[in-house]
């Protein structure tokens, strides 16, 4: 076990078992919720507090308590430093220093530190659910006397930058349009991605307000642009663009949180610190993360071996880590490998000279020693980052007292957790997932519309192979055929001796599927304009559109109400 970590055990720490064992806990399944302003808040809202304390009150070796103190410290400074270029911080934390009497405040006193409440998400213009998380964090902590302090996650790959936007054509047909707010952009960090078309990112808020127009007069589009305009200009990084707009549009609606990139979150030594832990350890903390993806592959019946995570490679002496490193000229992300050779540890991205990003080599004796190296390395050309799981293990175990994730994050998370367990041998710190759905106006989903549509189709092959339940039955003709299939059904000759009663059978059906292709032809016709209202419903019902579609107001109501 690594003795910096010298806390009290797991308690799953001294348990291997395999999936379905009844010792095993298993994992917890989180459902995005079907109803419209609905959300998912697990544990529940009223037990934030406890979670917090719970948190808090775990006893933590020196090294345990001075890190977190460090890191703490340095996430404040730069989160203020951060935020207070693009909108007033003084607010904020003086709204914290007046929630004093808690019991989560209560339990931070002893150590002279008030509570951290974090998020993290993509610097995107993400779903109202996302959205909400934000909106559920400044809640929190104001409610437990904390900070709220949002992690936007830049180091991920940027995507296409556009947003989807329903629309509709000449004659009412509704479907998607792509509008973008920059070209191309996509295949690097969102830290890199630099604006490519500035002309076209100022015409953005124009372009969606036209779009969305026959659906919803008031977008949030239109205050949350002028604030993505000054952004841009400032930082001229798209990602960064849209999270300081995001966020200033949160101050106009009073919202008092504070917020950080990871790029700069892991700056400095506490990073490096943290990340020493598995580089000093490296042969032990690669079997763990290879063994619980295994474990949770295996849990959940999962073929893919990238799926959730990839295991971590390995090449000769060379160990893969969960981590990333590009830069500014080759701002493609590659993998960090780690190796020891006599009295070093070698870090690199082990491509050689191509990429030009230069390895680090470290004392293999002194982790401090270490980690004041590695953290000196850093540079615009040596960016060193956290994969997806070692972002929310030192965003939890180091930088905050609870960590609010969405579904996603908190589905894989609980890999994270596994980690945590059995390589730091420490209880996870508890954590809530939150997230929400919420719809365009007027846009609730009609749940009957799918069950009429296999009704029918139920309906349409009885025309076909149950005529007689479905024709007229005054007719003689009718009477007689019924009766025949009547005989033909009582009396089913042996097996290998039905062709000719096979033939006759299909003979009646046909006759009868004959008389009803009028009804047929109604129905299927029925059919295909209820499927196409079900698609044109999957489009308006979405709760994957951007939260910048939606009317402001609708919006912070809809939070307001789900969060009481």
């Amino acid at each position: 076990m690594n003795s910096s970590w010298n806390e009290a055990p797991c308690a799953d720490s001294q348990r291997e078992t395999g999936p379905g064992d009844a010792a095993d806990p298993g994992y917890v399944a989180y459902h995005a919720c079907t109803k419209n302003h609905s959300a998912l808040i697990q544990p529940p809202l009223g037990d934030a507090e406890l979670l917090l304390k719970g948190n808090l009150d775990r006893q933590r070796s020196d090294f345990w308590t001075g890190l977190r103190r460090q890191s703490r410290t340095q996430l404040l400074a730069d989160a203020r430093h951060y935020t207070s270029a693009y909108r007033d911080v003084s607010s904020i934390s003086q709204g914290v220093d007046k929630v004093t009497n808690n019991a989560a405040n209560n339990a931070a006193a002893a150590s002279d530190a008030t509570p951290i409440v974090m998020a993290g998400h993509q610097p995107t213009l993400f779903h109202p659910g996302v959205w909400f998380k934000n909106f559920a964090l400044q809640r929190i902590a104001g409610n437990v006397g904390a900070h709220a302090i949002n992690l936007v996650i830049d180091n991920d790959v940027a995507a296409g930058r556009s947003i989807r936007v329903p629309v509709r054509d000449s004659i009412g047909r509704v479907s998607y349009r792509s509008v973008h707010y920059d070209a191309g952009g996509a295949g690097i960090p969102y830290e890199q991605a630099k604006i490519r078309d500035l002309r076209q990112f100022d015409r953005f808020d124009q372009e969606v307000q036209h779009a969305i127009a026959p659906l919803v007069a008031d977008p949030c589009v239109t205050q949350l642009w002028p604030h993505a305009r000054a952004a841009i200009r400032r930082c001229e990084i798209a990602g960064c663009a849209l999270a300081q707009a995001r966020h200033r549009l949160e101050a106009d609606l009073s919202w008092q949180t504070l917020e950080i990139p990871l790029g700069v979150a892991v700056r400095g030594l506490p990073f490096a610190r943290f990340v020493m832990e598995m580089i000093d350890d490296a042969e032990r903390f690669h079997r763990v993360y290879n063994d619980a993806a295994n474990h949770y592959r295996a849990w959940h019946g999962i073929r893919s071996t990238a799926h959730p995570v990839a295991n971590l490679g390995r090449d000769g002496d060379w160990l893969e880590l969960p981590l990333w490193v590009y830069g500014n000229d080759h701002p493609i992300r590659s993998a960090v490998w780690v190796r020891r050779r006599g009295g070093q540890i070698e870090l690199s991205d082990h491509r050689g000279t191509e990429t030009g990003l230069h390895s680090v080599t470290l004392p293999a004796d002194d982790r401090d020693a270490a980690a004041i190296v590695l953290a000196e390395a850093a540079s615009p050309e040596f960016k060193l980052r956290p994969r997806a799981l070692m972002t929310t293990m030192f965003a939890r175990l180091l930088l905050s007292d609870l960590f609010l994730h969405g579904i996603g994050g908190g589905k894989y998370d609980q890999l994270a957790d596994r980690i945590i367990c059995h390589f730091f041998g420490v209880t996870p710190p508890a954590l809530q997932v939150v997230s929400a759905t919420v719809r365009l106006p007027g846009q609730d989903r009609n749940l009957t519309r799918p069950h009429t549509i296999q009704s029918l189709q139920s309906r349409i092959r009885d025309t076909r192979y149950h005529g007689e339940d479905w024709v007229d039955t005054s007719t003689s003709k009718n009477q007689q055929l019924i009766r025949r299939k009547q005989e033909l059904l009582e009396h089913v000759p042996p097996q290998g001796k039905r062709a000719d009663w096979h033939r006759e059978l299909t003979t009646v059906n046909r006759t009868f599927a004959g008389q009803l292709q009028s009804q047929r032809q109604d129905m299927q016709a029925e059919v295909q304009r209820l499927r196409l209202e079900a698609s044109e419903e999957q489009i308006l019902a979405s709760r994957e559109l951007s939260f910048c579609l939606f009317p402001l107001d609708e919006l912070v109501d809809s939070f307001d109400q789900m969060l009481r």
